[in-house]
């Protein structure tokens, strides 16, 4: 496959700096393709190395309205992933709670898979639709999502809750990629990229902490890691309504109907439909129903229809689609989609089972988890910062994404020797070396991205870059709940009876221990350890395929004309 190159094709014209958003937006989703600029020279002598040359007399938005922009973005992305972050220490007390280990996937999987599936069509109603008004109803939906989990008297209002968050996510999500895609120029987005992922890091520094002290506090409890969202979606609304100008598009002034006419509708409830598939076949299958029963493999069966007639109705309809299928044409733009998938499972995994680790087969707290979690996570946060500026100065993203993958897979590999009695040292350093190889590739799979389409296919791109980690987010919380719950009952069977596993498994994450005599309370924890040393083995498959991926991405180098 031929790669499809992206370039701005745009001319300095005379303007105010309060028309430049407007200007730049309305001419990439309004342009037909452009042709390709002689400022983009091809090198066919160095394996088809492309050099994308940035103008640089293209006007970016600037100024103070920009700076609380950027302000009030930030804010909202550390604060829906906050709410991902800070349940993997308050997730065991749940469970405990309302004696819910089997709901333990749904709690994460509700909340990432309507960020998963609404992904793609979000990217469609951002070149509908008001971007301000869709994100402050996204911020709504969050909000109110965040208020029903904190008020749940039971496991299922509390999924509730977590899927009409999910919903707002989604749409802020993809608004927040789409938004920073649109307001830099190309050879700086892997650094603006990277400070926006930051804001995840962010997240999982204070998430695991927060989460475990609120926990931790017979007056707080869990319900305070959800009613904590809210102050911050008010600054991001007060922020939003003051800085942000809505750009005045074409497509904007098109009648409802016509909008809803191009808005894919069928091909949104095909895409949802597979994915609702998808997740219910990872959630029952080998957990509540065997794999051999029929609703199992119905549900994979009716997974593979359903994206089959969606892929064929986005042939169909061409530009028209929820994804167009030239964006699809370019191998660079595939790779960087399964990279993101599998670095999401990889380090989902990792973040939500070592609370597992440290809480049940250490015998922690929650606050003393979500501290023993923080190395993981700083550095993901420093290797982000430094790997954006780096290649915004070196205008190559392929040796950092490489080099960054194979350190994943030696961090992958040594977290799955974990034992009941491992150093503090090396739980450290096996944390540091999977976070510097996570954060060296994760951000970069955008900018592949936004190198590698046309200018008006970036609020398609905005939204892919954010559907492959919900997706491969969503499947980490399927497959990992599964293999873990299946590796705990087997260890289990090995040295307990049916009855006595049944209520080591009822009683959650940190009360199996509670229920066995003090002979047998060793091997509860050596059960909960080999469970997580089992569901680790996920990340270490998934980490050696991105590494592969990454051999296979075209080298293209990003300069900015002098």
């Amino acid at each position: 496959m031929a790669d499809e190159i992206k370039l701005s094709d745009l001319q300095p014209q005379p303007q105010t700096p309060e028309a430049k958003k407007v200007d730049s937006i309305t001419q990439i989703l309004m342009q037909p393709s452009p042709e390709v600029p002689q400022d983009l020279k091809t090198t066919p002598n160095v394996d088809e190395e492309v050099i994308a040359t940035v103008p640089s007399e293209v006007e970016y938005p600037t100024g103070i309205r920009f700076a609380i922009l950027t302000v009030s973005l930030l804010l909202m992305v550390f604060m829906v992933a906050l709410d991902t972050t800070i349940m993997s220490t308050a997730i065991p007390a749940i469970t405990t709670q309302f004696h819910s280990i089997p709901d333990i996937g749904w709690y994460t999987g509700a909340y990432l898979l309507p960020i998963m599936a609404l992904q793609p069509s979000f990217g469609k109603i951002y070149t509908f639709f008001s971007i301000k008004y869709v994100l402050l109803c996204a911020l709504l939906l969050f909000e109110t999502g965040s208020l029903i989990s904190a008020l749940s008297p039971n496991s299922p209002v509390f999924i509730l809750g977590r899927v009409v968050s999910g919903i707002g996510a989604a749409a802020i999500f993809g608004g927040g990629m789409i938004l920073i895609q649109l307001a830099v120029p190309l050879h700086r987005v892997a650094l603006y990229m990277s400070i926006m992922s930051s804001m995840y890091g962010a997240a999982g520094l204070t998430g695991p902490p927060v989460g475990g002290v609120f926990t931790s506090s017979a007056r707080l409890t869990w319900r305070f890691c959800f009613y904590i969202n809210l102050p911050f979606g008010g600054i991001s609304v007060l922020l939003m309504l003051f800085a942000f100008r809505e750009p005045k598009r074409e497509k904007m002034k098109l009648t409802l109907k016509e909008k809803f006419k191009k808005m894919d509708i069928a091909g949104t409830a095909l895409f949802i439909s597979s994915m609702v598939c998808l997740f219910l076949a990872l959630q029952w299958g080998g957990n509540s129903i065997p794999w051999s029963d029929s609703k199992a493999w119905g549900l994979m069966l009716g997974f593979g229809l359903l994206l089959i007639a969606f892929i064929v109705l986005q042939f169909h309809l061409r530009e028209n689609a929820t994804i167009p299928p030239r964006v699809f044409s370019v191998r660079s733009v595939v790779l960087a989609q399964l990279i993101s998938i599998l670095l999401a499972i990889g380090t989902n995994t990792h973040t939500f089972y070592l609370a597992f680790y440290f809480q049940s087969a250490k015998g922690l707290s929650a606050s003393a988890s979500g501290i023993r979690s923080l190395p993981y996570l700083l550095s993901v946060t420093f290797t982000e910062l430094f790997v954006g500026a780096g290649v915004s100065w070196t205008g190559w993203y392929n040796p950092f994404m490489i080099v960054g993958t194979a350190i994943y897979v030696v961090g992958c590999a040594l977290l799955c020797t974990l034992q009941v009695d491992t150093s503090e040292g090396h739980i450290i350093g096996y944390q540091i070396l999977a976070g510097i190889g996570f954060g060296s590739a994760l951000a970069l799979c955008a900018t592949v991205l936004r190198v590698n389409v046309r200018d008006e296919h970036i609020p398609v791109a905005g939204a892919l870059a954010s559907f492959a980690p919900s997706f491969g987010g969503t499947l980490a919380a399927s497959i990992g709940q599964n293999v873990f719950r299946r590796s705990l009952v087997d260890k289990l069977l090995q040295s307990v009876s049916p009855e006595l596993t049944a209520q080591i498994v009822d009683a959650g994450a940190r009360g199996g221990v509670g229920v066995v005599a003090d002979d047998q309370k060793r091997l509860v924890l050596e059960a909960y350890n080999h469970a997580v040393k089992k569901t680790f083995v996920v990340s270490a498959i998934v980490s050696g395929i991105a590494f592969v991926c990454t051999l296979g991405l075209r080298w293209k180098k990003i300069e900015k004309k002098s």
